[in-house]
């Protein structure tokens, strides 16, 4: 079993996590953690601070469109359930920095240690919500700005697409890993050794496909 750290509740997840996982900048969240999180307002300052580093609560204000006041009470909460934490490296005594705990947050049922209740299976359901409407919010943003962006588009490679497949459950935990390997080989991280990169989100979705056949 791998340890969840203390933060997070510190609790085990079952073995055979991929070998990009690192329990030290990857946070694993289960139903029973994810209090503390399922609120919009708060998932996406966590997601600005996991994509782009550091920031003050007049900056995320500013990108979410909200008062510095709202999103120090949010970070405020986010730290304590142990998702971000003070950056004491930045800032100026006035100015006081954030910063995401871990690199990315993964979610699983998996936890044998996390109860499976109604409570906290609604909790894990109101997550996924906002999660999936975030994923939907982006690509609708992307598809509303094809008119100013065509001479971009005759040439960039963005793009989105389903594709038909038929996994045993086993391929489809190694589908999903090796997927994963290979998308953290372009981290924004690195962003620096790499000239001309730019800024991208690349979404991943493998679900079961439950359209009706056709009769």
């Amino acid at each position: 079993m791998a340890e969840v750290p203390e933060a997070l509740g510190g609790t085990t997840i079952p073995e055979g996590n991929p070998p990009w996982f690192d329990p030290t900048r990857d946070a694993i969240l289960t139903p029973r953690r994810l209090r503390g999180l399922v609120h919009p307002i708060r998932l996406r300052l966590l997601t600005l601070l996991q994509d782009d580093g550091p920031a003050t609560a007049s900056q995320l204000g500013r990108l979410i469109g909200h008062s510095s006041g709202v999103t120090s009470y949010h970070l405020r909460i986010l730290a304590g359930h142990g998702f971000v934490d003070e950056d004491t490296e930045r800032g100026n005594g006035r100015d006081r920095y954030w910063r995401s705990h871990y690199r990315a947050t993964h979610f699983t049922f998996r936890s044998p240690d996390d109860p499976g209740d109604d409570e906290t299976v609604e909790l894990a359901e109101q997550y996924m919500r906002m999660v999936i409407e975030g994923y939907y919010a982006r690509m609708v943003r992307f598809v509303d700005s094809i008119v100013e962006r065509r001479e971009e588009l005759r040439s960039a490679p963005w793009t989105f697409s389903d594709n038909q497949i038929l996994l045993t459950p086993d391929q489809a935990r190694a589908l999903a890993a090796e997927v994963t390997a290979l998308i953290r080989r372009y981290e924004r991280e690195g962003a620096a050794e790499r000239p001309g990169a730019v800024a991208a989100t690349f979404q991943f979705q493998m679900l079961p496909d439950d359209e009706p056949a056709a009769s």
